[in-house]
């Protein structure tokens, strides 16, 4: 793999007399860039590669692309035009050069094509192919100074500059500029306030018309921008802002939102500097071309959006009818189907350092009271039985069934050196489980939910394996906790859960059964002088 610091790439090719040698070949139908990317030493000519098409041929006015689509992941794809002073016999002429300037380059492929936006027979197209073997930085820049269309002293012909580039992923990103050629003047480094007109252009998105303007020449004070969204035929103002300047080396943008929006508009740029601000002297102003905007195409999507949402409602309320009418129809089925509903808990490890006898003992309470009360399905390290069970075995089984480690952060080490009645070591087959349990979530995180618990005396770390993972406070997060491991089932489901409840839940049912009919009227049996009696309870 290559790597390049900085690519630059520049060539001139409509006229001979041009800086690089790239420029002038028409003839050709396919160049190598290599040298100007990697150097007059490299000679792999399929390192970089640039398809020429021949000037307004009709195989460039047939290139196609696709629909607009965001840009940004391509790097940037700049607009900047500038003079070349060229000596003809024994006068020079300017010429406007239109600069394309890649920034950041993250694609292997780029075709382009610029066109007369009135005679599409006008037409200058070109694709870029760069090798899989070369990676490029975010600093790299690509120029591309080789489209010289002829103007005049007035504002230039409306031309458009369509663009499709191929990332590294294989994602299609794909661009359209509208833009006028500048006159010569408004490029000239020699201009003045009450004469220069920034050159502009319009970047289209699905939605949004983006307009740049070039920054103005570094002699020229220009404080702000005063830009207008005008309508043609009846000629007014749908929109207008002043726009201040950063610097005089950035691209100003200004968005106009055109949904909704019928007909042809355009933008309207005045640089306003101090003459023009105060005494309302010298204003220039700039039109950008005409865009013709039709809104059929979004109110055919606001439609589609609107009978995708009443489907997806209809839906929605014939589930909620059917699920009424099994509850309700059909009562006896649905409450024998209740058992089967029930989720199986979730596996839960514990994991803590047991170098604190007194912590250790508080983790033993807390799984006890999670098992009895909850239901909860818990391994920890209380369950080895040092004569039957290797603790190793017992660890890799117990985390290859766990759905879930908890993690019980305990006292620090410093609690470890008082002199009292939990002074006694560990028993030694129980020491290092905890580390070999967090080597094996090291290992295996993705697989396993981890979280931490801490009690008001956990003031040690939280070990690297578990940091980033969620903290639990008790008892302070205690609900939240219990909600986490039981996935927010409903009350009666959780109930059900432990053996407790289930014992519960079957005493209320059987009470409903006996004391919850549905008329007023109830007999009670028994046994009196050897009849039955009718009571009628109110």
């Amino acid at each position: 793999m290559c790597r390049i610091g900085f690519f630059v790439f520049i060539c001139f090719l409509q006229y001979v007399a041009a800086f690089s040698g790239l420029c002038g070949r028409n003839n050709s139908k396919e160049l190598s860039c290599t040298t100007e990317i990697l150097g007059q030493r490299s000679t792999d000519y399929d390192t970089c590669k640039m398809k020429v098409f021949p000037p307004d041929s009709h195989e460039c006015g047939a290139m196609t692309f696709g629909p607009l689509s965001p840009n940004t992941h391509i790097g940037g794809v700049t607009l900047k035009p500038y003079i070349v002073t060229m000596r003809h016999n024994t006068f020079y002429v300017n010429h406007t050069v239109l600069n394309i300037t890649f920034s950041n380059i993250k694609w292997k492929t780029m075709k382009f094509r610029f066109q007369d936006k009135y005679r599409e027979n006008k037409n200058h197209c070109r694709t870029i192919t760069i090798s899989n073997d070369i990676t490029i930085d975010d600093e790299s820049v690509l120029f591309y100074d080789c489209y010289w269309p002829k103007t005049d002293d007035r504002d230039g012909q409306s031309h458009t500059l369509d663009f499709e580039a191929v990332a590294d992923d294989k994602t299609v990103n794909r661009g359209k500029y509208y833009f006028n050629i500048p006159s010569a003047e408004m490029l000239s480094l020699t201009t003045t306030e009450d004469r220069w007109k920034p050159f502009i252009y319009i970047e289209i998105f699905n939605s949004i018309m983006r307009l740049h303007v070039m920054p103005p020449p570094r002699q020229l004070k220009i404080n702000a921008y005063r830009i207008r969204v005008v309508t043609l035929g009846v000629r007014r103002d749908v929109q207008s802002a002043r726009v201040p300047l950063k610097n005089n080396t950035e691209e100003v943008t200004y968005d106009y939102n055109f949904v909704g929006t019928n007909g042809s508009v355009s933008f309207i740029v005045t640089p306003l500097h101090d003459q023009c601000e105060m005494e309302g002297v010298g204003c220039t102003s700039v039109e950008s071309p005409r865009i013709k905007i039709s809104s059929e195409p979004q109110t055919l999507n606001i439609c589609i959006a609107s009978i995708t949402a009443l489907i997806v409602a209809t839906l929605f309320a014939y589930y909620i009818v059917l699920r009424l009418m099994r509850r309700y129809c059909c009562h006896d089925r649905y409450r024998e189907e209740l058992p089967l509903m029930i989720p199986t808990p979730p596996k839960i490890l514990v994991v803590y350092s047991p170098a604190n006898r007194l912590h250790a003992e508080c983790v033993m309470s807390f799984v006890t009271y999670l098992r009895s009360e909850y239901g909860f399905d818990i391994m920890f390290d209380g369950d080895i039985s040092t004569s039957l069970k290797d603790p190793y075995n017992w660890a890799q089984k117990a985390f290859e069934l766990a759905t879930h480690v908890l993690y019980v952060v305990g006292p620090a080490k410093e609690a470890n050196s008082f002199k009292n009645i939990y002074d006694d070591p560990i028993i030694s087959p129980l020491q290092n489980v905890d580390v070999l349990l967090l080597s094996f979530v090291r290992a295996n995180r993705s697989t396993k939910e981890v979280i931490n618990v801490k009690f008001d005396h956990s003031n040690d770390e939280v070990p690297e394996e578990t940091k980033h993972a969620k903290t639990f406070v008790l008892l302070k997060d205690w609900q939240k906790l219990i909600s986490y491991l039981s996935k927010d089932l409903l009350p009666k489901v959780h109930i059900m859960r432990s053996e407790r409840g289930k014992r519960f839940y079957e005493d209320l049912n059987r009470a409903k059964k006996l004391l919850g009919a549905k008329n007023d009227e109830v007999s009670l049996q028994y046994e009196k002088v050897k009849n039955f009696e009718k009571k009628i309870l109110v």
